[in-house]
């Protein structure tokens, strides 16, 4: 090949090559900030500390900038959301102006999907704890069937179409939802994990076969001794195991099932009358104390007279006198066993039989034991002294329930349970007397202690608040690790009145539309499995909405947002906002360069010709 036809070659190839690396650098993009906003976050638990400085570092790689990142306590986040003081503004602002923009937190439910005053317009801070401030007349229309809706069936069917609007309209963004890991012995029977986990338990269905014993360690101290006293979840499970309920939950299905009482019937709703809900309750004949005397309406009427008797303290006071108003809402019909009373409510509410799932003291014995006495004797402070106190005995926690208190040591914190001897006369679960024999709740001090403990088979099961992580049981044979979802979430909430992540009006598009297309987008932005996998170490699942997945009537057909930077940045340059920048300097600049270098080559190519 001679000299000119190299030189020509060389030349078409670099003038090629100039054009091409020109336009692969054009390509470059950079992502560049389209607004910034400020986050607000408890600093009360470490693994959410985490997942907020997580998402503090991956929102700005969708676009969506941090200007300043608040971890604090509760005492300063309170006057900024919910407990805003609405002094200068008749709204929550935004973080700049004494607001927030973005919140961390998370909740703990019951059972129930009670909806009452959290995203419906009504309850916008301070008139009730929607704090987002969101409002959506469908969501207001359907929550207004929603609340007065008694039948079960058809509040679940509702109730998925309420999960999928704000699934979709995210005024609450879901991270993930917390799970428990519990320490088992291998080969118990009959425990439903939620309901142990949530203090609901069914404990008569409860069996360790090798000896019908179960002995369950816990992190904290017995300090609370009856059912008015109490506030500790800990003293609430041995409570919850002695003291039956008119209703409890149900294994599995976690619907309402009768126990003390034989059947019942709702009336309402009825639109207008003081009334609206009437519940009858038929008590069944057969129920009775664990000293044999049957349980009466006049003992339920008086157990809830105590609830809701403000000398009391009881932490049930307030949510009893907003359902039922005064003691009068509780009529006793027919009165003796089997007798039967009525829950006149005052207001609707659409989970009306967790008005019957109180515990029962027995009111009257014509001895001076029954409570009704005791207090007439001694006065209320009689609640203030533990089971087997010489003045009180055991009559503050004589049990209708499936187990009796055969022992309160409050040095050792170990509390005892056995069978009560009449709980087989009763019809509940076709009359089954309890499986175990004896049943213990007690302290042990520290995680260390309480596995080894574990592992040596001097106790049964071990509570999840010890914290241990799954490999504490890798390799175990006899004992297992039962993770078990909690009734709570977790959550980034928005503040709905914020100008571009609620309202969108300093959006470019300048519309609600718009502030949803962020919202999405910071929800993909969230790489929940991984919160999950690292962070949490396994201990919880991804969030699809602000509703714990373990509740009655959760929509489980949802699917949480995928973590998909680029999805984020798309809705984000959906709102009109320019996200994705092409390099300049080495791009175009680069492009012009070389397309020119390759131009003066051929130019130079033709004049060696001539």
């Amino acid at each position: 090949m001679n000299k000119k036809a190299l030189l020509g070659i060389s030349l078409i190839v670099l003038f090629g090559f100039s054009m091409v690396a020109g336009n692969v650098l054009a390509q470059d993009v950079t992502i560049q900030t389209a607004f910034s906003i400020n986050i607000l976050s408890p600093n009360t638990s470490p693994a959410r500390n985490q997942w907020s400085l997580l998402m503090e570092q991956l929102l700005p790689k969708a676009g969506i900038g941090i200007s300043f990142h608040e971890s604090t306590g509760w005492g300063n986040i309170g006057p900024r959301t919910w407990a805003h003081p609405l002094l200068d503004y008749n709204y929550i602002p935004v973080y700049e102006d004494g607001g927030y923009d973005l919140l961390f937190v998370g909740w703990s439910w019951d059972l129930d999907l009670d909806l009452t005053g959290l995203f419906d317009t009504l309850s916008i801070h301070p008139a009730g704890d929607n704090h987002y401030q969101y409002s959506n007349p469908v969501y207001d229309d359907m929550l207004d069937d929603y609340l007065a809706e008694l039948d079960p069936v058809a509040r679940i069917e509702l109730a998925f179409d309420i999960q999928e609007i704000i699934f979709d309209d995210l005024p609450a963004i879901a991270i993930i939802y917390p799970q428990s890991l519990f320490g088992y012995k291998v080969g118990l029977t009959g425990i439903d994990d939620m309901l142990f986990a949530s203090g609901n338990q069914r404990p008569w269905l409860w069996d360790d076969p090798d000896d019908n014993i179960i002995k369950y360690c816990i992190p904290a101290d017995l300090r609370e001794y009856n059912i008015y006293e109490g506030a500790s979840f800990y003293d609430f499970q041995w409570m919850q195991m002695i003291h039956a309920q008119l209703v409890q939950r149900e294994q599995v299905t976690r619907e309402w099932g009768a126990v003390i009482a034989k059947n019942w019937t709702i009336d309402g709703p009825i639109v207008g009358a003081t009334h609206p809900i009437n519940i009858t309750v038929n008590l069944d004949p057969d129920a009775k104390f664990n000293d044999g005397e049957p349980v009466l309406p006049e003992d339920i009427k008086y157990t809830m007279e105590l609830f809701m008797s403000p000398v009391m303290a009881s932490s049930e006071y307030g949510n009893l006198v907003r359902f039922l108003g005064t003691n009068d809402s509780i009529e006793i019909t027919i009165p003796g066993a089997g007798g039967q009373l009525v829950y006149r409510l005052v207001t609707m509410y659409n989970f009306p039989l967790s008005l019957l799932a109180y515990y029962i003291l027995d009111k009257h014995k014509g001895d001076g034991t029954g409570v009704e006495e005791l207090i007439a004797t001694h006065g209320y402070d009689i609640f203030g002294l533990p089971p087997g106190d010489p003045t009180i005995g055991f009559n503050l926690v004589k049990s209708p329930g499936a187990f009796m208190l055969s022992s309160f040591d409050s040095v050792s914190s170990t509390v005892h349970m056995v069978p009560n001897p009449y709980w087989d006369d009763t019809i509940i679960s076709g009359g089954v007397q309890p499986f175990l024999t004896d049943l213990y709740i007690t302290h042990v001090m520290g995680k260390d202690n309480a596995i080894s403990e574990l592992k040596l088979g001097n106790y049964d099961i071990m509570d999840a608040q010890y914290y241990p992580v799954l490999s504490d049981f890798e390799g175990e044979t006899l004992i297992e690790g039962v993770l078990i979802g909690d009734p709570s979430h977790q959550e980034m909430s928005i503040n709905m009145k914020h100008p571009i992540l609620g309202t969108g009006e300093l959006t470019p598009l300048g519309t609600p539309e718009a502030a949803k297309f962020i919202r999405k987008a910071i929800s993909h932005s969230c790489p929940r499995q991984t919160i999950v996998d690292e962070i949490l170490e396994g201990l919880g699942s991804a969030a699809t909405c602000p509703f714990p997945n373990v509740l009655v009537g959760f929509n489980d057909e949802l699917v949480p947002y995928a973590f998909d930077l680029d999805l984020a940045i798309d809705y984000v340059e959906a709102a009109g906002f320019t996200v994705r920048v092409t390099a300049t300097e080495t791009g175009i600049a680069g492009l012009i360069f070389l397309s020119f270098l390759g131009l003066a080559s051929i130019l130079a190519f033709r004049r060696f010709r001539k």
